[in-house]
């Protein structure tokens, strides 16, 4: 009998400390009208140029407060247009009061709204605050800032890369597209290159450390080939033969310290489509890698009508708009219109996923 007294007060007392326990907690209540964050002018040193495009441009702003205690995410967004309505781009994420963008991202991002370069620009930036997703995004008021986007192009060392399918012309290298280049301002080159003779199934080549054949050039000492892929070695001895591949469109890169050489197999892109010659999307029209820019471009007559990026005359890989006419591309995408007859340089950038139309 005393033992059912036990539990049965052991119970009693248990019931009444969960009572007690469900009392003391309080739950979150969120503001329904959260303290928005006070978003500071834009900063940066210096000047909106390619001089200055590892600047970082600095954001900062106060708190959200959301009625209760939380872990905030910050992310400052950029648009064209004042109400957010398309192109908004995150620049950053944080869970601090402030952060940075680099002058190059910025302006990266401004050349792909198609603002033309040199032309002055109205950029709309705000900060968006979120606790979670069942929660509003709290978004501070928007500010802007007018900026000129500039043509992002970086004077990296170069060396030359003469050869059969370009004339033997060092001279000639940066027409034909024929140029490698250091991007880490190192012993290091590299670029893509179409190395396609016309006249053969393989191509010759040498490089060269100037426009000429009056100073240092690099000849053959081995080359193997591993799939469609090759690597080898360097000599700078003046009897040193020339370097021979397949024909192809390959990433070259040369270590004229190491005197090491490598070629690997890469997409060969190109434009198709009713603007395009023939004008019947029956053919494409190569497109050149500009290793300076990053980018594949070409420059001709083209008309009115539309068009689309491939790989390697096929469908398997294509690009077109994605859907925003923003400058922006997915696969398969939607054909991109050309508006008007004229001469115009198109440029590509398929790790970036974006394009530009400059008409010249």
């Amino acid at each position: 009998m005393k033992k059912i007294k036990y539990v049965s007060l052991l119970i009693l007392m248990l019931g009444l400390l969960f009572a007690s326990c469900n009392r003391d907690i309080t739950e979150p209540v969120i503001s329904s009208n959260p303290t928005k964050s006070t978003l500071s002018e834009m900063s940066f040193p210096g000047q909106f140029n390619v001089n200055y495009a590892d600047s970082l441009m600095t954001f900062s702003w106060s708190t959200v407060d959301f009625g209760f205690p939380a872990s905030i995410t910050y992310i400052v967004q950029v648009s064209p247009t004042q109400d957010f309505s398309k192109n908004v781009s995150a620049l950053f994420t944080t869970q601090t009061l402030s952060g940075t963008a680099k002058v190059s991202d910025v302006n990266t991002l401004i050349l792909s709204w198609n603002y033309a370069i040199g032309t002055s620009a109205t950029v709309y930036y705000r900060v968006a605050a979120t606790v979670s997703p069942n929660v509003d995004t709290v978004f501070s008021a928007v500010k802007s800032t007018s900026l000129i986007p500039y043509d992002a192009v970086v004077n990296y060392p170069m060396v030359y890369v003469p050869g059969d399918y370009q004339g033997w012309a060092p001279d000639k290298a940066a027409d034909t597209y024929s140029l490698l280049y250091s991007y880490d301002f190192n012993s290091t080159y590299t670029s893509i290159v179409r190395l396609v003779n016309t006249s053969g199934s393989q191509t010759n080549f040498k490089v060269t450390s100037n426009p000429d054949w009056n100073h240092t050039n690099y000849g053959f000492a081995t080359l193997i080939k591993t799939g469609n892929d090759y690597s080898g070695t360097c000599s700078t001895n003046s009897s040193a033969g020339n370097f021979t591949v397949d024909n192809g469109v390959y990433v070259l890169t040369i270590d004229v310290n190491a005197l090491t050489i490598s070629l690997t197999k890469t997409d060969d892109w190109g434009i198709i489509g009713s603007s395009i010659p023939p004008y019947d999307w029956s053919a494409d029209e190569n497109m050149n890698y500009n290793g300076q820019r990053k980018m594949w471009e070409i420059t001709g007559d083209f008309k009115a009508g539309e068009f689309k990026f491939r790989a390697n005359d096929d469908w398997t890989l294509n690009y077109g708009d994605d859907g925003n006419k923003n400058g922006g591309l997915k696969a398969g995408g939607d054909n991109i219109a050309l508006s008007a007859d004229g001469n115009y340089t198109i440029r590509f950038d398929p790790a970036k996923l974006t394009y530009k139309i400059i008409k010249n």
